[in-house]
């Protein structure tokens, strides 16, 4: 699956800036940092070869995809991986772009974890967002390289050496003589420039910030309070249907048989899905959806259950098959290990806590444009990068690029 269908706030966004994604490939009066996704190659009807693949976890990435654009009319539209789920990732990454851009707050719009038009960057947890983001690379670099690069064309426009100029408020100026000056827009309207991340570009010190650090009002908070924000799942779509899983009694329980008959006639029931051992249903309705669920009849066999709890401990660790899955790999663990002084052992045991969703993580899907091998869908996952192989494989026969 390959998502390239913007959503409406991205798409919103451009239109304010007078252009499209599309036009800042094609550079009509935008400056891209980076370069763009090898799969949107085709679709934006640029030459084969012209665009890198890059997805921060991705095998094989040589380049970043596109992180900052500045339209003609100096706005600034950024693309983030990280996603924010309540914690403030939206404002404050909003900050760091208008800090290191120097423009102002509210000329910033930030787009999310749109796989379409945003880079590969993982899952956003385990607080790792601030060091991928806000140290020396991605968006921060993003932004460091960006004004550095618009000093550098200011500085062949007005004359001036880059040391004799300050931005501020997505102007240029000549320090001596601020009347001296050229905007952001003025300096790449109707251009197309391909950069790549500069890792030499210098972060702002933070004694030099005036937006980043700073209390600001949170701008997604008015939608949330009253009511105006679309959660995924309430998304609705023209001729949108709505499924129900129904899940087995016990762990480990095979489907035996399904009594499609004791659902026959209930209003709004479209159909009763069994692929081996997974039973739904899909109806007009989310509450036609769960009644039909529950009063399917379903015969599932016992299965193996659960353990014990007093040995569960010993189970976790005695179940077969198992893996291991390292963070890091040093892969010389043992080695160093044999040459210690002093080897400490010891186990912890803490109890199994479900990292899981009260409601459904998969709410709206749909073919964009009819067409039936383009999958679109409105996630509340906070990994959206990769997700095209789970969807794919619950796709029979689709593999991912397919969707």
């Amino acid at each position: 699956m390959k998502t390239r269908t913007m959503t409406p706030d991205a798409r919103a966004a451009l239109r304010s800036s007078g252009f499209s994604r599309r036009d800042f490939l094609r550079g009509s009066g935008a400056l891209i940092v980076s370069f763009s996704v090898a799969g949107l190659a085709e679709e934006l009807g640029l030459p084969p070869g012209s665009m890198a693949a890059q997805g921060i976890n991705g095998p094989g990435s040589a380049q970043l995809d596109s992180w900052i654009a500045i339209a003609a009319d100096g706005r600034v539209t950024a693309y983030t991986g990280k996603c924010e789920l309540g914690q403030g990732m939206f404002t404050v990454q909003t900050q760091l772009i208008a800090e290191e851009l120097s423009v102002p707050f509210d000329r910033v719009t930030l787009i999310m974890c749109d796989t379409s038009m945003t880079p590969d960057q993982g899952t956003t947890s385990g607080s790792q967002s601030h060091p991928a983001n806000f140290n020396h690379a991605n968006l921060a670099l993003a932004g460091a390289t960006a004004r550095e690069a618009l000093v550098r064309l200011a500085s062949e426009r007005l004359g001036a050496p880059v040391d004799a100029l300050a931005a501020k408020d997505g102007v240029v100026s000549v320090k001596t003589d601020p009347g001296k000056k050229v905007s952001y827009g003025e300096l790449v309207g109707g251009k197309k420039f391909n950069i790549s991340l500069n890792k030499n570009a210098k972060r702002k010190h933070p004694s030099e910030w005036t937006v980043l650090g700073t209390a600001v009002p949170r701008p997604e908070l008015p939608a949330l309070i009253t009511g105006q924000l679309e959660f995924a799942q309430n998304v609705r779509v023209p001729g949108m249907l709505h499924g129900r899983v129904i899940r087995p009694p016990a762990v480990g329980a095979t489907l035996v048989s399904v009594d499609e008959g004791s659902v026959q006639g209930m209003p709004g029931l479209v159909k009763v899905v069994v692929k081996k051992n997974f039973a739904g249903v899909v109806a007009e309705k989310p509450w036609q959806a769960i009644q039909a669920a529950e009063k399917l009849k379903i015969t599932w066999t016992a299965g193996p259950g659960l353990p014990k709890h007093s040995d569960y401990y010993n189970y976790l660790r005695t179940q077969k098959p198992t893996r291991d899955t390292l963070v890091v790999d040093s892969k010389d663990v043992d080695e160093t290990l044999a040459r210690a002084a002093t080897v400490v052992k010891a186990t912890y045991h803490h109890p199994y806590q479900m990292h899981g969703s009260g409601r459904q993580l998969l709410r709206c899907g749909g073919c964009a444009g009819g067409q039936s091998h383009h999958l679109v869908v409105h996630s509340v996952r906070v990994s959206t990068q990769g997700y095209d192989s789970d969807v794919a494989r619950s796709a029979e026969g689709e593999r991912p690029g397919h969707l």
